[in-house]
């Protein structure tokens, strides 16, 4: 059973509670853009799940058949309670080495780019991580079935949920143990002393076994996100910018040597003919340009439209063509990339915003060309053309609005 797929609820009260009890306290860690951007990254990370054929089930199965593998059945729960030990200990691995190899941190630095710390912080997942399934050939060469992979992996993922809150401190003796907010705090700080620490899943005593545990100190805060700001909310440029740098950087580079081992040293290596890596003490200031209150509010609202809509996706693929789901599929990307200049403050984001709902609209109206005799199709034409129609409107109202509601601050973004 996944469990992951239960629990996105009760994720979404939980960060309304924390939302909640910051106010309460008087120590907000909420941000709206950075939330949505979490957000955002999140809902991509679930979406490219309708591109992607079952690579790593291929790669399982054939792996299991070669070694002619038995599977044992999960009748005890001794069983089961080794499996979720084991899958823990291949996670240590795993996450380790999405720090210390650049070609998996490529993908592991879209979890670690938020500048602030909460529970939204957890769903920011990567979409391109097509490598880490491998630290898990072990689990299925001792036989593990797959039920019970999905199980204990899902249930691992729903525990390392809680332990991005700051409003969590010290644990005591479960510190020692397990894997607590104070303990994941380190992990996901950017000062030098905190980097590259605490890679365990639900057990912090991987860390301490293997000398990567560190702990956090009330002299030296948390500071979060990664070495060199990332300094935008494009969810697809947060997804690929270490893979282009580091395409870059291998291209640059003139040894053969140094072109194949910059994928497999760690993100601050450089070969000798390439610029040194300056590493900052994560100081500078947080990424958040000014964006007027429309743009937050048209956004915040989208996002739920967009989260809907790529729900809905994921679990009616099945049963659409596959042209009609790619072409969802574009849209939906398209429509985040244009959330992501709405939260930038970026002048060309209503143009962008009416490109986008042109196209939808011409998609919507010749559905039932494109797609004869799908009914699914038909049925999407009315809800779509109103939707299309509800966002024309209030982007036109938004003319109207008083300058300090909806223009951009030209003196802050320039000519963006």
């Amino acid at each position: 059973m996944n469990y992951v797929q239960i629990a996105i609820p009760f994720f979404i009260l939980a960060m309304l509670l924390e939302f909640v009890f910051g106010i309460l306290r008087k120590r907000q860690t909420y941000r709206l853009s950075d939330t949505i951007n979490s957000l955002q990254m999140g809902v991509l990370s679930r979406l490219v799940g309708v591109l992607r054929l079952g690579f790593s089930a291929i790669v399982f199965t054939w792996v299991v058949s070669l070694f002619g593998v038995t599977q044992w059945s999960p009748e005890y729960w001794w069983q089961w309670a080794l499996a979720f030990i084991g899958y823990d200990f291949c996670y240590y691995w795993k996450h380790r080495f999405g720090h210390q190899w650049r070609l998996m941190w490529a993908s592991h630095a879209a979890h670690h780019q938020s500048e602030e710390y909460n529970l939204s912080t957890a769903l920011r997942q990567t979409g391109t991580d097509y490598i880490g399934f491998v630290f898990y050939l072990p689990m299925y060469m001792a036989g593990t079935p797959v039920e019970v992979m999905v199980s204990v992996g899902s249930l691992n993922l729903v525990y390392q949920f809680w332990v991005h809150t700051e409003h969590v401190r010290r644990l005591g003796v479960l510190d020692y143990i397990l894997v607590t907010p104070s303990n994941h705090r380190v992990h996901h700080a950017k000062n030098p002393s905190y980097i590259d620490k605490n890679y365990g899943g639900v057990f912090v005593l991987w860390d301490r076994l293997f000398g990567t545990f560190e702990d956090e100190r009330e002299d030296e805060p948390c500071r979060y996100g990664i070495t060199h700001q990332l300094a935008s909310w494009n969810p697809i440029w947060a997804n690929v910018h270490v893979w282009w740098d580091t395409l870059i950087l291998s291209l640059r580079t003139r040894r053969w040597q140094d072109k194949c081992l910059v994928w497999f040293k760690g993100p601050a290596w450089r070969p000798v003919d390439a610029p040194m890596n300056i590493h900052n003490d994560g100081q500078q200031a947080k990424f958040d340009p000014s964006v007027s209150m429309f743009s937050q509010v048209y956004t915040f609202v989208q996002f739920w439209f967009i989260t809907y809509a790529a729900l809905l996706l994921q679990a009616e693929q099945g049963n659409l063509p596959r042209s009609l789901v790619l072409s969802a599929f574009a849209q939906l990307v398209g429509a985040v990339c244009v959330q992501g200049y709405w939260l930038e403050g970026r002048k060309r984001a209503f143009l962008l915003e009416w490109v986008r709902l042109g196209v939808l609209l011409g998609i919507t109206l010749g559905a039932p060309m494109l797609w004869p005799g799908v009914s699914a199709a038909n049925a999407l034409v009315a809800p779509l053309f109103a939707y299309v129609v509800a966002c024309a409107a209030v982007l036109l109202l938004s003319y109207a609005l008083p300058s300090r509601y909806s223009d951009i601050n030209s003196a802050t973004l320039g000519t963006r």
